[in-house]
């Protein structure tokens, strides 16, 4: 056995001093707080780098069927030779599990087997083989990883990039490996085992056999290593839109005057250009890798957004609006700009491609997921009213408006009194001309005669009944003493009330 496998043989307890014991008590937390990181998996970067793997992780084994839906399978379940004979849930439970326990302090990779009931990792170091009922499964949350087990011998000397540690990211520890049995009337066809890549030259795979222990060192195998993606492509996203979450704030995004001081009627144009910060994101989900390159199909716009996965892209975006109207001479216009910055969250489903740098078909998986917007939106130009430049005032707006009335016109009769202010033959002589008056008057003495006479006839015929002082023809148009005091009196005969009537509603008729 070489140095560098004697190195990973544990310190025996008793050879620890007691201020060393006291020093891991003290420092007990610090290390319980630490193993919690080693549930991440690590793989070979570079000849002298691990990093953590985006899709894999060791969790602490439950028996769950989410659990072991996604756990990291020793072998295709079709090569176990019952398969045909079990049905979906004996699969899952039957299936050998990649699994991992700690013996000695050192991580060491193994597998599963059911024992009566339970199920129990088998692993070794080197020669000792252990088995536990509490330990760690390899999963692959998701299925996002894409794992294969790659060929190895010793005469290749360095280990593959993506090969999987067994332990807790130091470049030197054990990586998962398996080994294939010739004949094996066992119920796995593979046993699962460490690569040490110190062993001797070029490393060995430490496996033994379940009929011969002692046969544990390899000088060929596979070694388990993960592929990640090499760029990703989210598409049909449909976002949930009851549960969609809109914020918009109105944004003033610059302002301008528009003027015309040349004579005559002219276009008035300019630019406005504003600025504002746009952000995209679709957050992170387990075995996806953050930062890988993807290309996005955005739902709303359907065009496609270069960013990377896991990681917030922030663009500060520049964009310039046009704006021109027609000004008569000295008049302006003032102009604002205005849009709604709009932040959206919402949850949603998608499909996820992911795309290998080895050429294979690529994967394609449904997620779910929660995605951040934020986005200037509904940019709209306001004008205010068009003012003289002189002298700040609005210029006047001419409205024409056409209003089509229909009229109707009614005759209407009236019983009621209409005043007279004065007679009818002074009221003729003012509206009427000369030769109209002359007819008038000619029409009234007409009257008037016959009236008289048919007066003398009343009177004669009446003369036995009345005195004759009675009646006076000559107050017909004129005044009259009476009988007592001399004070002039009008008196109007029946006749000349009827006279007047006549002649009053010929003077109407004519105007």
């Amino acid at each position: 056995m070489s140095s560098g496998s004697r190195r990973r043989h544990p310190t025996r307890m008793s050879s620890i001093p007691g201020p060393v014991w006291a020093a891991l008590v003290l420092l007990l937390p610090l290390l319980v707080s630490g193993l919690a990181m080693t549930n991440s998996v690590f793989k070979a970067f570079s000849k002298d780098q691990t990093v953590t793997s985006s899709t894999l992780s060791w969790e602490k084994f439950n028996g769950d069927e989410t659990q072991l839906q996604y756990a990291v399978r020793t072998y295709n379940l079709a090569d176990h030779p019952r398969s045909k004979e079990m049905t979906d849930t004996e699969r899952l439970q039957h299936a050998s599990y990649v699994c991992r326990i700690q013996i000695e302090g050192i991580y060491c990779a193994g597998q599963t087997h059911m024992e009566d009931t339970s199920t129990i990792c088998r692993a070794s170091i080197q020669s000792d083989i252990r088995r536990h009922r509490t330990f760690e499964v390899l999963v692959n949350r998701g299925g996002g990883g894409k794992l294969i087990w790659k060929p190895w011998n010793k005469y290749l000397s360095d280990k593959f990039p993506g090969a999987v540690s067994s332990s807790i990211g130091k470049v030197d520890d054990y990586y998962v490996a398996r080994y294939k049995l010739d004949h094996h009337g066992h119920h796995h066809p593979y046993i699962v085992g460490n690569y040490d890549p110190l062993e001797k030259l070029g490393g060995r795979i430490f496996a033994p056999l379940p009929e011969a222990p002692n046969a544990y060192e390899h000088e060929h195998g596979e070694i388990l290593v993960e592929i990640e993606p090499v760029q990703y492509e989210l598409r049909n996203i449909k976002l949930n839109k009851v549960k969609t979450l809109i914020k918009k704030n109105i944004t003033n995004l610059g302002s301008t005057v528009l003027s015309n001081e040349e004579d005559g009627t002219n276009q008035a144009e300019t630019v406005i250009t504003y600025d504002y910060v746009k952000v995209t994101y679709f957050g992170r989900q387990q075995g996806v890798g953050n930062g890988v390159p993807t290309k996005v199909i955005d739902p709303r716009t359907q065009q496609t957004v270069d960013m990377y996965w896991g990681v917030e892209l922030t663009e500060r975006k520049f964009e310039t609006k046009a704006i021109n109207t027609i000004l008569q001479p000295g008049t302006a216009i003032n102009v604002t700009l205005l849009g709604n910055y709009t932040e959206m969250e919402a949850p949603y489903h998608a499909n996820l491609k992911a795309y290998y740098d080895d050429n294979s078909d690529p994967s394609s998986r449904r997620l779910n997921g929660y995605m951040l917007s934020k986005d200037m939106e509904d940019v709209k130009i306001e004008f205010s009213p068009i003012y003289w430049i002189e002298n700040g005032t609005l210029v006047p707006t001419t409205t024409t408006t056409t209003t089509t009335t229909t009229s109707t016109t009614e005759a209407t009769t009236t019983n009621d009194p209409v005043p007279i202010s004065n007679t009818p033959i002074d009221d003729s002589a003012n509206a009427l001309p000369a030769d109209g008056a002359d007819d008038m008057s000619n029409e009234i003495d007409r009257s008037l005669a016959s009236a008289a006479g048919s007066r003398e006839e009343v009177a004669s015929s009446r003369s036995i009944d009345k005195p004759e002082s009675s009646i006076s023809l000559s107050s017909v148009g004129g005044s009259a003493k009476g009988s007592r005091g001399g004070a002039p009196s009008l008196r109007w005969s029946p006749v000349a009330v009827i006279a007047a009537a006549i002649g009053a509603a010929f003077v109407a008729q004519r105007i």
